[in-house]
This record gives C-alpha cells, sequence and structure tokens, in this order.
C-alpha cells in the first residue's frame, strides 16, 4: 500500500480507539468494521493491479485472429498457436484495453488458441487457452460466471 492508503488505515484505526475510549463501545465496533473492510479491499485492490491478461477471438469473418489484452499492464513477448492449423505468431507486446490482429491465409471453423506471454514487471510466463470457433458463439465472454449456474445460456 503506498502512504496515503497506510495513512487512512491508521487515521481509521485512531478514530476506532477514540470513539471506543470517548463515545461508545457499540460505535466503535462499527468504526472497526468499517476500517476492517477498506483495509481488505485495498489488499485485494491492490493484489491485482498491474495484471495483463491477454485473451484471442475470432473475427466474423473467421478470417482474423484477434488479441485483445484486457487487464491492467501491458503484457509483452507475446506467442500465440492456433493448435490443430500450426499456426504460430509472435506479438512484441500490447498494451491495456488494446488489441492486434492478425490475418489468416484462409477461414477457420474451429481451433484452439494457445497464448504465452509475460507481463511487463516480471519474467514469469502466463500461459492461456482458448477454444475459438466461428459457427459458435464467441470463447470470451466477460459476463459468463466461473461456475455454470442456473442454466447459463442453455441452448433450445
Amino acid at each position: 500500500m503506498n502512504s496515503r492508503q497506510s495513512l487512512l488505515i491508521i487515521i481509521g484505526a485512531i478514530a476506532c480507539l477514540v470513539s471506543g475510549i470517548f463515545i461508545d463501545i457499540f460505535f466503535a465496533l462499527g468504526v472497526a468494521v468499517i476500517v476492517g473492510t477498506l483495509y481488505m479491499m485495498l489488499w485485494i485492490m491492490q493484489d491485482a493491479a498491474f495484471l495483463p491478461h491477454v485473451v484471442c477471438t475470432l473475427s466474423e469473418d473467421a478470417k482474423s485472429v484477434i488479441v485483445r489484452n484486457i487487464g491492467t499492464a501491458p503484457a509483452r513477448k507475446i506467442h500465440v498457436a492456433l493448435v490443430p492449423l500450426d499456426i504460430e505468431f509472435d506479438l512484441k507486446e500490447i498494451q491495456p484495453d488494446e488489441e492486434e490482429i492478425f490475418t489468416l491465409e484462409k477461414m477457420i471453423t474451429q481451433a484452439k488458441v494457445v497464448v504465452r506471454y509475460t507481463s511487463a514487471e516480471s519474467d514469469q510466463i502466463i500461459e492461456n487457452s482458448y477454444p475459438i470457433s466461428s459457427v459458435d458463439e464467441g470463447a470470451y465472454d466477460p459476463l459468463k460466471p466461473m461456475f455454470p449456474i442456473f442454466g447459463w445460456k442453455k441452448r433450445l
């Protein structure tokens, strides 16, 4: 946490102690819950900051692969492989919320994309794989839950 966030937590803890001594213990417990929640929120926010996340989708005409960085940090040394088609290409860097388009020689119906990349801060290799298809719905859906609940988009 940076100094402003630490100062906010310290001021909240002092307010909790002062309200516990001079006002009411139950009010102090309420302040402690708020300060604790604020601390957890800042801790989780710091843990999730500056992470790249590269996803690949197939364009509408099925003649190009769209490589998109939906993370919060630049992705570097990106290597994309279309598994059954034996097509591989490399990208140098993609900034957050940017995309690169790689044009293919012919249309594809289905493939699996394996993406390897590193973050700007470390050389640790991150690897993701996505199925892409021109006949099914797109593989990347930001609203899709991690665990399918309540028959998520059942097909009739």
